[in-house]
């Protein structure tokens, strides 16, 4: 297991027309951590379903709406400097920014193939 993961070995993904994430790898299965900055909606259109972890939204800087939908009602939640938000792992959310910044520890680890795009 890795103890120190430096900036320049973090792997930096696009996952929004606006948006990255860079991931911070201790090669454990269990535990993960992304720092991401949203510039515009993530994801760029509809809702989004993270299929394998649970994340809290920890803000660094900015402020957003973000939007979780059920099958009976959606609920939005404001959040900015400061704040942090549970996101449960199967339940559809999107983002509304213009510059959000965000470290979000996940378990178990992040990784790009989890989520689903939905309507």
């Amino acid at each position: 297991m890795k103890t120190l993961v430096k900036k320049s070995e973090a792997v930096q993904i696009k996952n929004a027309k606006e948006s990255f994430v860079k991931v911070y790898d201790f090669e454990r299965k269990e535990l993960g951590i992304v720092v991401s900055k949203i510039n515009s909606n993530y994801p760029d259109k509809g809702f989004v379903i993270n299929k394998e972890c649970d994340e809290i939204y920890y803000v660094l800087s900015g402020e957003a709406k973000v939007y979780f939908k059920d099958e009976n009602e959606e609920k939005v939640f404001e959040i900015k400097e400061g704040d942090a938000l549970f996101l449960e792992k199967n339940k559809a959310f999107r983002v509304e920014t213009n510059n959000l910044e965000i470290i979000a520890p996940t378990a178990p680890k992040w990784f790009e193939e989890q989520y689903k795009n939905v309507d």
